[in-house]
């Protein structure tokens, strides 16, 4: 064979592997897989894997598909805790008796009340600062950097260490 050689994504495409390489990308991602896991399991370094999603669209997608999944079932729970739901707890209770060992399984359907927290979340990324509990303070100080009244300033205590920014408003007005 003549011309360039292909390379693992290439060779994967070829030998009908690709799909189902990337299938499982995706569901490792959605499971919170890092990439060093992933590498580990496609038998490569990690190296390898910047590469190929720099040189190939779809590799890349995998991985954003899969971040896109995770965040879609952990925004799917913050909604479950927001709204309550009801589960079942099972009781398992063995007794010895004069006959032998009995075994008695008990249910329980529990109800999960509403979380505030969760609903607060919610409310405020769904519909913004409408339900933001400091709403009013919000306002106004859009307001004032609106007019220029306002200045943010970030400001580092030693530029040796940045590792902890200190916020400082300062007005304009002096």
């Amino acid at each position: 064979m003549k011309g360039k050689m292909l390379d693992l994504y290439e060779r994967w495409d070829e030998s009908g592997h690709l799909e189902v390489k990337l299938k499982a990308i995706s569901e490792m991602i959605s499971k919170r897989a890092t990439q060093k896991q992933i590498a580990e399991y496609l038998g490569i370094t990690e190296k390898t894997i910047i590469k190929l999603k720099k040189a190939h669209p779809k590799f890349n997608a995998a991985f954003q598909y899969g971040d896109e999944e995770l965040k879609q079932k952990l925004l799917d729970a913050i909604y479950q805790r927001a709204i309550g739901f009801e589960y079942e707890e099972t009781q398992t209770v063995i007794e010895e008796t004069k006959t032998g060992t009995k075994k008695r399984i008990t249910k329980f359907k529990k109800q999960s009340l509403p979380d505030i927290t969760a609903i607060k979340y919610l409310l405020i990324t769904k519909f913004g600062i409408e339900y933001n509990e400091k709403k009013a303070e919000i306002e106004l100080m859009q307001k004032r950097i609106e007019n220029g009244e306002e200045v943010w300033m970030n400001e580092y205590r030693d530029e040796a260490s940045i590792s902890t920014p200190r916020v400082r408003k300062q007005s304009k007005k002096q």
